[in-house]
């Protein structure tokens, strides 16, 4: 019973936002909105690349594993021919979309299995 009343007794209120003044807080939306609209865009001409890879390589008869590996690889391989300039920290391309992508990928392969 000491132990429930300790426990509530540590519980926190609930957080309230603390204010932004409007005109950064404007300009952080806006930039959100944009981001997130030419995301969207960028995301789905993605999307249609990788189909066209993975249908290329499931018409030439390249098995699920091996159509996995060649896409981890050419998505390696634009690191290699397209580099960015990044800190130690960043990661890639490639490296941050790389689970989308075979996500993407495996979705493709099946689709018409």
């Amino acid at each position: 019973m000491a132990d429930m009343q300790s426990a509530a007794a540590t519980k926190l209120p609930p957080t309230m936002p603390s204010p932004i003044p409007d005109e950064t807080a404007r300009l952080f939306q806006v930039a959100l909105h944009d981001v997130v609209r030419s995301s969207a865009l960028s995301m789905a001409e993605l999307r249609e690349c990788v189909k066209a890879c993975v249908c290329f390589l499931r018409d030439s008869q390249i098995g699920p594993a091996q159509m996995i590996i060649s896409m981890k690889a050419c998505a390696k391989e634009g690191n290699r021919r397209y580099p960015m300039v990044l800190n130690e920290h960043e990661l890639s391309n490639a490296d941050f979309l790389m689970e989308q992508i075979i996500k993407w990928s495996i979705v493709e392969y099946y689709k018409d299995a």
